[in-house]
């Protein structure tokens, strides 16, 4: 029986490493987006570390390298020309990367708390969690995640109206060592009237904790500021 008592408490300490164990992981990412009809794809390899601090490969359909933190300040570096676009954007921050969510254990609220948002309201339907969340501005979206076993598969956003504003569903999720990711993810944004767009992401070659020199890429010191066109500025 004593021994059954130690183990116990073990067992609950162990389930609680998987998200959280890790201090680096990369993958292979594919985005396919679809608006009115049309469709383009972006292939990009993710390394984060759990200091905040992202690199992106992007390789199709531009090569160019972006270095991220969790503050927003971001370079976008382009190796064809050797320039640097440098900016300061809180919707660029390195915490928005689903990647770096799930490697931090910020899973229950996907990254809301970032944002302000608080859990206000748990109930069951049948072997599914649901929590609301909202935040206090109350023209910001109300947030409604379903959960299976524990793990986010759904999550809707309706605005103050009560109009459904977004939904994301999570699935095929995938454990790596101790480390557990959903390895697709659908986003649905509605627009006015038919409008809307669908974005999917698909991770592969998901690797925790392996070394790799991408991660500790650095901008060239003799780097050009990027020219952009006046109208990009």
């Amino acid at each position: 029986m004593a021994l059954k008592n130690a183990i116990i408490p073990l067992l609950l300490v162990l389930s609680c490493l998987p998200l959280s164990a890790q201090r680096k992981v990369s993958a292979d990412v594919e985005v396919k987006t679809v608006i009115n009809g049309k469709v383009s794809t972006v292939t990009k390899s993710v390394y984060c570390t759990r200091n905040g601090r992202l690199v992106t490969l992007f390789r199709t359909p531009n090569k160019y390298i972006a270095v991220t933190n969790a503050k927003g300040e971001i370079q976008v570096y382009n190796p064809a020309t050797n320039e640097v676009l440098t900016r300061i954007d809180d919707s660029m921050s390195s915490t928005t990367e689903l990647l770096m969510l799930y490697l931090n254990g910020h899973i229950d609220d996907l990254g809301l708390g970032y944002f302000g948002y608080k859990a206000t309201g748990t109930s069951r339907d049948g072997e599914y969690l649901k929590k609301v969340f909202t935040s206090p501005d109350t023209q910001k979206p109300r947030v409604e995640i379903v959960y299976e076993n524990y793990l986010p598969i759904y999550c809707e956003y309706t605005s103050p109206e009560g109009k459904c504003l977004s939904r994301k569903y999570l699935s095929e999720y995938n454990t790596f060592g101790r480390f557990t990711l959903p390895l697709r993810i659908t986003d649905i944004t509605y627009g006015k009237g038919r409008d809307s767009s669908v974005v999917r992401t698909i991770y592969s070659s998901v690797q925790p904790d392996k070394d790799d020199p991408a991660y500790d890429f650095t901008v060239p010191a003799d780097a050009k500021p990027m020219k952009l066109e006046e109208g990009a500025q």
